[in-house]
C-alpha cells in the first residue's frame, strides 16, 4: 500500500519578464546568501541533511510573490484536497543550489517563528538563467504507506518559472544538484513559499 499525496505544478506562473527580474535581483544579492539551516529542537541549524544557501530579503519581490501565491490559494486547496483555511502568514525565501546542493527527506510542517500557526501548504516557484547549466535538483515526492493504492514516488524538474504546491505534511526531498564549475548566477534558483493557517 502507497498513497502519494495531491500535488499541483503550475507552467508560466508569472511573466517573463517579472522571473527574470526576480532572478536579476537574487543574482546582484549574491553577498547576502547565507548557508541555509534546518530546525532542531527549536533552533536553526546548518546540517548536511540541507545544502544551499539562502535570501531572506527579497526587496520589493516579497510582496508581489505573496500577492500571486495569494491569488491562486482556493485553487490550491480544491487541486491539493485540503479544507479550505482561513490563511495567515506567507513565508517566502530564496534558495540557491550550487554543485552538490540537496535537501534529504523531510516535512515541512511547524509553526512560524513569529505567529505559531501550522504551515499548511508549501509552494516552490522555480527559476534559472537559460540555458540551464546544472543537472538534477528534482523535487521528489515520496509516497505514504497507507491507503489502498499503490502509488509511485513522484520526481518532478525545477522548471523554469513554474510553481509546484503540495501540502506541507507530505514527505519530500531535493535531489542532489549537479553543477560542477557552474557561476552563481546558473545554479538552480528557488523561492520557497510556505502557507500558514490564520
Amino acid at each position: 500500500m502507497a498513497t502519494l499525496f495531491p500535488y499541483m505544478h503550475v507552467h508560466n506562473f508569472l511573466s517573463d519578464a517579472l522571473s527574470q527580474e526576480i532572478l536579476a535581483y537574487g543574482i546582484s544579492k549574491s553577498a547576502d546568501f547565507q548557508p541555509s539551516k534546518v530546525n532542531k529542537n527549536g533552533v536553526g541549524v546548518v546540517a548536511n541533511s540541507r545544502v544551499s544557501k539562502i535570501l531572506y530579503d527579497l526587496g520589493p519581490y516579497r510582496e508581489i510573490i505573496k500577492e500571486h501565491i495569494g491569488q491562486i490559494i482556493p485553487q490550491m486547496t480544491e487541486q491539493l484536497k485540503i479544507t479550505p483555511f482561513e490563511v495567515g502568514e506567507i513565508e517566502v525565501e530564496l534558495a540557491a543550489h550550487g554543485d552538490g546542493a540537496l535537501f534529504t527527506a523531510h516535512i515541512d510542517t511547524t509553526v512560524h517563528h513569529h505567529t505559531e500557526k501550522p504551515r499548511i501548504i508549501s509552494a516552490v516557484y522555480y527559476l534559472h538563467s537559460q540555458p540551464k547549466k546544472f543537472e538534477g535538483g528534482n523535487l521528489l515526492l515520496h509516497t505514504m504507506p497507507f491507503g489502498k493504492g499503490n502509488d509511485e514516488p513522484k520526481e518532478i524538474e525545477p522548471e523554469n518559472n513554474s510553481l509546484l504546491a503540495f501540502p506541507s505534511f507530505a514527505l519530500h526531498e531535493v535531489l542532489p544538484v549537479m553543477a560542477q564549475g557552474v557561476e552563481f548566477k546558473d545554479w538552480r534558483f528557488a523561492v520557497n513559499c510556505w502557507i500558514h493557517r490564520a
